[in-house]
Parts: structure tokens; sequence; C-alpha cells
């Protein structure tokens, strides 16, 4: 968290702000802002550190938050000269802040392409740049692999992937490949059911069930060639194909065992190495869920670069406020630059108001990140009169 690790991060309301102590102004949080010496009450999303504004007293902050509004430059206790609002404020954003995507579920796959080029003309109309079809799901595959055809087993359901590419090429729509199931062989509750189960099962590739999914070992080094040759595949035989996607299921649940955090890493590192075009990682927030409930550090994984172009943490909440302050956190933990952060819209359970959604909506803009919104039946389906910025 560079200078912030040794200093308590809290979480407060609006109220006045001062001025600025010199500490406080030059130093910088992993959001890529400086500081700016302020009352609790002011600091906007609650970005602010104790002890770098010893001019002032208990209640006043070194906040990282101005450029949200809120902070005022005048109050009884006065201001420094050359800390006026806006200054000292570094108004970073994410390098993909203009992606505007949505993930496609397979369950709602259309039979015919031309029904995809349907989708595309709606998706393209509402503003969404970019798509993540979901190609790998319960031992299936959406679209054509060798590597998956070398079992000698079936899964190829149809391929939803060359559509997609075609119409994004049309549409002018970026398409990443979405590896959905990752390291889940299947839902089920036999190892050995479907397919490919049985076949993942035979290699003595599983590492065991948990929550409903049979999971394969991500300690397997064939576990993992096996998953980066399909993706490679995908980048291969698409020409048109923007990158790749893998998301929390890349993981070893803590059912599993408790102590798979280095595992994980050498996993995503030994398919990193494999696989030459670009791979997006979407991981599950809190961090601490991932690390503790399915042995993902990817916090770590942006500190330490290894190698994924985005990261799309999925900031699945149902109202403004718990979404705030957890892409506050996400924030502060990685910094912007790699970011486009995943929203929930609809799915299982209640889908999320419409007045929720835009403010998350309009939080992400105002910050300079892209987003991406689970899932497209939102557009096409639940509220087709919303139409990105």
């Amino acid at each position: 968290m560079m200078a912030l690790t040794s200093f308590a991060v809290a979480f407060v309301l609006l109220g006045l702000a001062l001025g600025d102590d010199r500490e406080c102004v030059t130093s910088t949080a992993a959001n890529g802002h400086h500081g700016h010496c302020v009352t609790v009450e002011s600091c906007p999303y609650a970005y602010y550190v104790s002890g770098k504004c010893p001019s002032y007293g208990y209640d006043v902050k070194c906040c990282y938050s101005c450029h949200y509004g809120g902070c005022q430059t005048e109050s009884s206790a006065g201001s420094v000269p050359g800390t006026e609002s806006g200054e000292g404020t570094e108004n970073s954003t994410s390098l993909y802040a203009d992606v505007r995507a949505a993930w496609l579920s397979r369950y709602d796959y259309p039979s015919t392409q031309a029904e995809l080029a349907q989708w595309f003309a709606q998706l393209k109309a509402k503003g969404i740049n970019r798509v993540y079809p979901n190609v790998w799901g319960n031992g299936q595959i959406y679209f054509h692999s060798q590597t998956f055809s070398s079992l000698g087993i079936r899964g190829f359901v149809q391929d939803v992937l060359r559509w997609a590419v075609e119409e994004g090429q049309k549409a002018g729509i970026e398409v990443w490949a979405w590896f959905e199931y990752g390291l889940m062989a299947s839902w089920s509750s036999s190892p050995t059911v479907p397919a490919f189960s049985t076949a993942a099962y035979n290699r003595g590739w599983m590492k065991g069930e948990a929550n409903g999914y049979w999971w394969m070992d991500a300690g397997n080094t064939e576990v993992l060639d096996f998953l980066a040759g399909m993706m490679q595949d995908a980048l291969d035989n698409y020409p048109g194909l923007a990158g790749v996607q893998l998301d929390d299921h890349f993981a070893q649940p803590s059912q599993l065992g408790t102590d798979l955090v280095l595992t994980m890493t050498n996993a995503a590192r030994r398919i990193l190495g494999q696989v030459s075009g670009r791979v997006s990682f979407s991981p599950i927030v809190p961090t601490s869920l991932s690390v503790n409930g399915y042995n993902v550090d990817w916090v770590s994984w942006v500190k330490e670069d290894i190698g994924f172009h985005e990261y799309v943490p999925q900031i699945y909440r149902d109202n403004a406020p718990a979404f705030n302050l957890e892409l506050d956190r996400v924030m502060l933990e990685v910094g912007k630059t790699k970011l486009v952060i995943g929203l929930r819209c609809n799915g299982s359970g209640a889908p999320t108001a419409y007045s929720e959604l835009s403010q998350m909506l309009g939080r992400c803009e105002t910050e300079g990140v892209g987003y991406s919104i689970w899932y497209s039946q939102c557009f096409t389906q639940l509220y087709t009169d919303l139409m990105l910025g």
C-alpha cells in the first residue's frame, strides 16, 4: 500500500476541510492521489490516514480522495498557501477507462448467428464496446479447441466464439473469450459426470469437491497445460479475438486446503508463461475472501505484475454505498492502472435497482475506470433504456 502501510485507513462521512502539511500533500496513495489535510468529516469516500497533518488537531487527517468533491479549502483553521482545492491531486485513471463491457452467459446463447448479431446491435446501441462470451463451462466448450479434442470425448456444443468474433468486428465490439469454469471440472454430485469429468478423473486431475463443484488440481502441471492449451487455441484459431479471461473459478476453495496460495500463484505464472495473448483476470472481492476462501492473492499479483493484462474485480453489490465502500478498498489496495470494475445488474436473486446501478456506473466514470456488467440481459431485457456514458 506504498507509504500507507503503517497507518490506519478509516471510513467516514462528509464535512469541512482545511489546508495541508507538506508531508501530507507530497505523499501519494496506491490509488494515485496526493493527500490534502481535512477534517475527518470532510474526506469523501473515506480515504484518509492519520499522522500526516501535525499542524492541526487530532480530527484532521490526510485525505486522498478530495478530487471526489466535498473538501473545502476555507475554515476557521485556515489553509496552507498553494494547496487550494484541486492542487496536488493526481486525476489518475485506468488504462482501460473507456471499457464498457458485458458478460455473455452460455445459458442464453441463441441458436443462430443472426440472433447473436441482433444482440450485438442492441449492445452497441447501449454503449457496449466489449463483451466476454463464455466459452468453457461444465465440461463443455463453445469454440474449436484441438487441446480439448485430444481428450477423445464429446464436449463441443457450438461455435459461438466464431459468431461473436465475426459480429463483434462488424459492430465495433471487442471480444474476449471468457473461460468461466477455470479449474472447475463440473457441477455434479459425481466426479465422473459429465464426460469431461470422467476424463479428468481418470487422468488423476481431480483435487476434490467443494460447494457442489468438482475442482481440478492447481498443482498438477497437466491440468494447467490443458487449460493454457485451450486458451491458446482460442487465440490462435480466432484471429480477431482480443484476449481471454479467467475468473474467480481459477482457484482452489479452502475446503480443498488452506495452504494453497503459493500453489495458485505458481499456477497463474505457469499459464501466463504459456499463453501468448492478452489474459484478463476477474477475481472475487473482498481480498480477504479471495485469499482465505479461494487461495488467490490477486492483490499481490497486481503488485508483482505477474503478467495479467487487466483485473476485473467483481464488486457485485446491490446498493451504491456498499459498492462505493468496496471500490474504495480495491483502489486503495491496487490503484487504478489495470482496473476494469465488475458490476452486478442481474442474475441469481433480485436485480440491482436501476437507480443504484446508475449511481455505481456514475462512480466508475468519475473515477476514470472502465467497467463490465453482469450480464448482457441487463441491456437486452431488463433495463432497455439504460445507456452507458
